[in-house]
């Protein structure tokens, strides 16, 4: 699960004869490979997480993305304060939360599903912004839920009233995401977006560690599938994901943005059937589409609203 930050410190180094046309590609295309990235995510993690504990791959993941916003950051680091250590921590809880409920979700669902109900944090966010924000839900907001529950019914229960246990803790993760976005929009205006980003993947990773406890010896094991793995996922699933996006939209208009990052549930299922050999009904495949549908239609809503307003 990325992080949504705007922070004027993160900045690209365009060339002087770059038309504003080409930046817009580029950062359109930039964006669409960060989906491809998440979208591999989930196959990769329900095919190489067996067998291991799964924070101690969360605390691998998060090492390396840890050490790699750490190099970015830089000099920067000199002025982490303990108030933006302390924001990152609070940050790190629901964001380890929704690794390790995702991740343990992988194990009892599919990787196709997952990809489709973790969107759904999306969906959560306006509501969450009410309780902790005091932020009015909106007519499209209830719309859009509404949609995107139905949709979830019609992915998740197959002839059955209960879903999946799989799927409740996917969308324990989709929850626990949109706590953290909702944080995140109160803590990011008052600190520097890199230094923010490099406490919370310290935190996370602290807090995997001591939730691994004994089985952290678990990473002396990892394989060289397991070990590549979690360095893929935490240099680019995290880190630079993290990075290209505070760039990129910059020069991506925000309904646009929003409407590419709608492909990373698609891309996850359709990795899942090329690598898993995952398959989906017809109404699961339409229930997907309701969910689609249920979070462009608050993403749109609220965009529209923020530039009317």
């Amino acid at each position: 699960m990325a992080l949504y930050v705007n922070d004027e410190g993160v900045g690209s180094v365009p060339t002087p004869q770059a038309t504003a046309v080409g930046k817009s590609i580029l950062a359109d295309l930039s964006l669409l490979g960060i989906c491809v990235i998440w979208g591999t995510s989930f196959a990769i993690v329900k095919s190489v997480v067996r067998g291991f504990d799964p924070a101690a791959f969360i605390a691998a993941r998060f090492i390396v993305a840890t050490l790699l916003i750490g190099i970015v950051a830089g000099p920067r680091l000199r002025r982490l304060s303990l108030r933006t250590l302390a924001a990152g921590a609070v940050l790190a809880v629901p964001l380890f939360v929704g690794f390790l409920t995702q991740t343990l979700g992988l194990a009892a669902t599919t990787a196709s599903k997952a990809g489709f109900i973790t969107g759904m944090h999306v969906a959560f966010t306006p509501f969450l912004a009410f309780v902790v924000l005091g932020k009015r839900v909106r007519v499209w907001a209830a719309i859009g839920v509404s949609m995107a529950v139905v949709g979830l019914g019609m992915l998740s229960l197959d002839g059955s009233v209960r879903p999946a246990q799989g799927d409740l803790l996917v969308l324990a993760c989709a929850f626990a995401f949109a706590v953290h976005i909702v944080l995140l929009g109160k803590y990011s205006p008052q600190s520097d977006g890199v230094l923010l980003a490099f406490t919370q993947m310290a935190w996370v990773t602290v807090i995997a560690c001591m939730f691994a406890g004994p089985d952290l010896r678990d990473l002396a094991g990892f394989g060289r599938e397991a070990a590549l793995s979690a360095v893929y996922l935490g240099a680019t699933g995290t880190a630079l994901a993290y990075l290209v996006q505070t760039v990129a939209q910059k020069y991506t208009p925000p309904t646009r943005a929003a409407l590419i990052f709608q492909m990373e549930p698609v891309l996850a299922a359709l990795f899942a059937n090329l690598w898993l050999g995952e398959a989906m009904s017809a109404r699961q495949f339409a229930g997907a589409g309701l969910i689609l549908a249920g979070i462009l239609v608050c993403q749109v809503g609220d965009l529209r609203f923020a530039r009317e307003g």
